[in-house]
């Protein structure tokens, strides 16, 4: 997709937090974030209660794959020993008419879903984008700043759209039972990206009360497919202003907590990352702004809405190169991967916290033309070459498989 504004190339990386990038913006303004703080040594590698996980975009099922493909998987559940792995699903794409599927998209879906099933992984459907035919085409004449009117599949869908999300859900929970574990519901929803607006006129918790609805019928769909699939709900953004363009994690769960919808799921889920212009950076450090964000430092602000839930990272990282993405905040290589050890070591302090989902396994980088807008948060350089954080990624994930060993004998 060419991009040529910088509010329209926040689409152009499927699924970074770009919260973090809005809010570092607004820090790095009044002048540069200071450098990365210093530790400790590495912490001891976490219990055998928290699963590694990865989510690598060379798995991208709107995309031809191939070999490639199957390398990836080799390489992230055999040499990186990952215990999860988290797929996209663009509702957009897989269901461009109602009751009509991309069988190519499907058949890819198929391929990964098979391929790590069978080296012994789990799998995390993550679904999201709204398809234009389900779209509130009422929202399309107002678009964030830097779109032009029309579709985009960050507006929300029809009340009469909400049975056929219930149908797609039951559809995937059919297809895949027996080999995907969980079915999350969206992707930061709390984020203009993924979701806008956040609030309109009259209604500050426009896009909280949106998602309740969404959920109901996600839930429902995955329920009434009788296969036992986890439905995974939140998947909130570490940070959020409280406007049109985002809301907090604490608030949005919190009115999910409020109106009871903690009956529509087994798992919730949290994307901890640091957001950009941050002085307390590391893993377990509270962040800068700690009424309006969530870190692993503060995730009990999370915790305790849903005591009785397990909790999912299903997104986490550092960039190694400044980013519009992530706020311009950076690490260097090595302290990419003494922060990705720690922060396995912090998650296991929060006997809730199941899984840690690192993102990504490759750097991404920048459009054409458009230098800043790179990814880079990858255990691989974009061109391949290991990070240091490669190897603390593998070590992490083989003392989890041996620790899951015992707990087995």
């Amino acid at each position: 997709m060419q991009a040529k504004r910088p509010w329209s190339a926040l689409r152009v990386v499927p699924t970074a937090c770009l919260a973090v990038a809005l809010f570092g913006l607004a820090v790095t303004a009044r002048g540069k974030a200071p450098g990365p703080a210093g530790g400790p040594p590495d912490p001891p590698l976490p219990t055998a209660g928290v699963a590694p996980g990865l989510r690598d975009t060379r798995l991208d099922p709107s995309e031809p794959g191939g070999d490639h493909t199957r390398a990836a998987i080799r390489e992230d559940t055999q040499q990186l020993h990952a215990a999860w792995m988290r797929i996209d699903v663009l509702w957009s794409g897989v269901e461009p008419a109602p009751g009509r599927y991309d069988r190519a998209q499907l058949a890819r879906i198929d391929r990964f879903v098979s391929d790590i099933h069978a080296a012994g992984a789990n799998v995390l459907l993550t679904v999201r984008d709204v398809p234009q035919w389900a779209s509130d085409s009422s929202s399309w004449s107002h678009p964030p700043v830097g779109f032009s009117p029309g579709y985009e599949p960050f507006y929300p869908l029809t009340q009469a759209a909400l049975p056929r999300l219930g149908d797609f859900a039951a559809m995937l929970a059919r297809r895949y039972a027996c080999k995907v574990q969980a079915l999350e519901c969206w992707n930061e929803p709390n984020l203009w990206a993924f979701f806008y607006p956040q609030r309109i006129t009259g209604d500050s918790d426009f896009a909280a009360r949106t998602y309740v609805h969404m959920l109901q019928a996600f839930s429902a769909g995955v329920r009434r497919a009788g296969t036992g699939m986890q439905v995974v709900a939140g998947s909130t953004a570490a940070f959020g202003s409280n406007d049109e363009l985002g809301t907090s994690p604490q608030r949005f769960a919190g009115y999910l907590a409020q109106h009871g919808a903690a009956s529509l799921f087994d798992v919730y889920s949290h994307h901890a990352y640091t957001p950009g212009g941050s002085v307390n950076r590391a893993p377990g450090a509270i962040p800068d702004r700690p009424a309006i964000t969530v870190t692993l430092g503060n995730l009990a602000k999370l915790l305790r809405l849903f005591p009785a839930k397990p909790f999912y990272i299903t997104e986490y990282g550092y960039n190694t190169q400044p980013s519009v993405y992530f706020g311009w905040l950076a690490v260097s290589e090595s302290r990419q991967a003494v922060y990705l050890r720690r922060a396995f070591a912090v998650a296991a302090r929060y006997p809730q916290v199941r899984l840690v989902l690192w993102y990504l396994v490759r750097d991404e980088g920048p459009p054409p033309g458009m230098p800043d807008y790179g990814v880079y948060t990858g255990l691989r350089r974009t061109d391949g070459a290991r990070k240091p954080s490669w190897d603390a990624f593998a070590r992490v994930g083989s003392a989890y498989a041996r620790a899951q060993a015992q707990v087995r004998k």
